[in-house]
């Protein structure tokens, strides 16, 4: 099996990596914003919840009478 070797120099790792760190918060910001805050201020979206739907139109009458109730 072969070795392997990794050589890194101790101040230009941690650097790269909060640089890293730091544009990833940015873009997760944006992201978010954009998601939850809406897309921008003179876009907004109207959506009206409280409709009336037409009255619905009774059921039609039976076509034979109903049976007279037994006497008691």
């Amino acid at each position: 099996m072969a070795d392997v070797q990794i050589q890194q120099t101790p101040g230009q790792s941690s650097s790269s990596s909060w640089v890293w760190a730091i544009v990833v918060l940015v873009l997760l910001a944006v992201v978010a914003w954009y998601l939850f805050a809406g897309r921008a201020p003179d876009s907004s979206t109207n959506i009206d919840i409280n409709t009336n739907p037409p009255p619905a139109t009774p059921a039609p009458p039976p076509a034979t009478p109903p049976p007279p109730p037994p006497p008691q």
